[in-house]
């Protein structure tokens, strides 16, 4: 054996299918120098030159059944820790994640973790969704999104989210804790999952198109489809399918606030899909009327929420509106913009100039719309009398 070690080139070939295979000690003898490997670190170590050898196979018969036999007992042992310490679920998934494994054999563990699901750390959360949606199969789909819808309530987080705000010393926060926040992680591992597997994508959207009735849409629905709209492949759809659950009343006003307002800080990375959501959502309405409290909604709610870039955007937006010459855009427009002035007057003023080009189209306002335009401009003025005395 150890003239043959010595050798890589006889070696090679004692490894192969041959008649000089059958003339020496096989490799599965292997165990009967365990001894000896712990114990001798030396080059000459019999057990350690036979595996330095195997690196110079010129093929491995079936390479995936090596690769699961060698991993299948790290598995077993992680999926042993993480049901003792549930606290090591983070770590034990993301290994789990690299480790080159079929998603049939981590079934047991992405119940464990569903189960677990409601009562895991807010910080926990973005690393376990990934895991779940990334490993999930087209059999267990299904099962997996209700579970996700179920038991994470994104009313909860976002309670949560507000608490911690306001245990913050300072109310403005750098572009990178926003993005960092736990819920942005949340809805970004949320997307990952559904660009990973188109499968998942197609699945989640049925599941949402499948629900007929009011109170069974919720916040988690409202984000989706908010994701879903940002990605190019299915934005059409996301859109539409949005539109038809608001003309049927399934998808409402207060849900959409709730969904918006609550939850800013996750959606950060979202603002210009809301602005073109919002943009579409009023343009609809020329169409059918049942759409415009929920366009309101959404340019009011986004304006309170976003930072000063996207509030002037949406300014931008309703002065574009306003001067489209369509009367049922024109009038949503200017009611939203008459709603921000009383609501959040000095925030609004600070885009006076932008709101001071209305004036070009003044003359295709009618009475009406020229009345609400002069009540935003009276709020403006008397809040700058009130700064600048």
């Amino acid at each position: 054996m150890q003239n043959y070690t010595e050798d890589p080139i006889v070696f090679k070939k004692c490894l192969l299918p041959s008649t000089l295979a059958n003339r020496i000690s096989k490799t599965s003898r292997l165990p009967e120098f365990y001894d000896e490997l712990e114990n001798d670190n030396s080059s000459s170590c019999t057990a350690r030159l036979i595996l330095n050898q195997l690196r110079w196979l010129d093929y491995i018969a079936q390479p995936e059944a090596l690769t699961d036999k060698l991993i299948e007992p790290v598995v077993v042992y992680l999926k042993e820790l993480m049901n003792e310490n549930f606290d090591l679920t983070v770590p034990i998934l993301d290994a789990l994640s690299n480790l080159t494994l079929h998603s049939e054999s981590l079934e047991d563990v992405k119940e464990m973790v569903l189960d677990r699901l409601e009562s895991a750390e807010l910080d926990d959360l973005a690393v376990i969704l990934r895991f779940m949606l990334q490993t999930v199969t087209p059999n267990t789909v299904d099962m997996v999104i209700t579970g996700i819808r179920q038991k994470l309530d994104f009313r909860t987080l976002g309670k949560i989210q507000q608490f911690n705000s306001s245990q913050r010393q300072t109310q403005q926060r750098s572009n990178n804790l926003v993005k960092d926040s736990p819920e942005a992680l949340i809805l970004e591992s949320i997307k990952l999952g559904l660009q990973f597997h188109k499968f998942v994508c197609e699945s989640w959207f049925r599941s949402i198109m499948a629900l007929e009735e009011t109170h069974t849409h919720k916040i988690i629905d409202v984000l989706i489809l908010i994701i879903l709209y940002s990605m190019p492949s299915m934005k059409k759809k996301a859109e539409a399918a949005l539109k038809k659950k608001i003309i049927h009343g399934l998808i409402t006003a207060p849900l959409l606030e709730e969904s918006i307002l609550c939850h800013s800080s996750g959606l950060a990375g979202y603002w210009n899909s809301i602005l073109s959501l919002s943009e579409s959502l009023l343009r609809s309405c020329q169409q059918n009327v049942a759409i415009s409290p929920c366009a309101n909604v959404l340019y009011i709610s986004s304006f309170k929420a976003c930072d000063s870039y996207y509030r002037q955007e949406i300014v931008g937006s309703l002065v574009t509106h306003i001067g489209s010459g369509i009367e049922a855009e024109m009038n949503i427009a200017l009611d939203v913009l008459l709603q921000l002035a009383k609501s959040d007057v000095s925030s609004v003023t600070v885009y006076g100039v932008f709101i001071k080009g209305i004036l070009d189209y003044l003359d295709n306002l009618n009475l009406y719309q020229t009345r609400t335009l002069f009540d935003v401009f009276s709020l403006i003025a008397l809040t700058k009398a009130v700064i600048e005395p």
